[in-house]
């Protein structure tokens, strides 16, 4: 345990398919589906997760969800940095510090991802 670990978060990812699950201090903090709400004329996000969710099929025709990940790996790599990212901010211990930590993350992948695909994740 060094002297700045209060500068750093631990923080593991699990990126779905279906459900992204984010795990800080042993607890589950985020259960979301993988699902982004993006207006199609600014190409803007407009909601992640749940909120996404509930928009699907019932909002305006400009406003189109999507499922940035397909068989487990980021198929829209905009979509899901910015889905992990929104996710991320929305953790409760991380909103409640002064300042911005530093994340130290371990992200879940399947095994059988081409070089593409883990550059996709690294970068997101």
């Amino acid at each position: 345990m060094g002297f700045f670990d209060f500068l750093t978060e631990e923080i593991a990812i699990d990126l779905g398919t279906a459900n992204t699950l984010i795990i800080h201090n042993d607890k589950v903090v985020v259960d979301n589906p993988s699902i982004v709400a993006r207006d199609r004329i600014s190409n803007k996000i407009i909601a992640v997760g749940k909120e996404a969710n509930m928009m699907q099929g019932k909002t305006h025709e400009n406003i189109k969800t999507i499922r940035p990940l397909k068989d487990g790996v980021i198929a829209d790599f905009d979509a899901s940095e910015q889905m992990i990212s929104m996710f991320i901010k929305n953790i409760p211990a991380l909103k409640k510090k002064f300042f911005n930590p530093a994340l130290r993350m371990v992200v879940c992948i399947p095994s059988g991802i081409t070089e593409v695909e883990m550059r996709a994740v690294k970068e997101s």
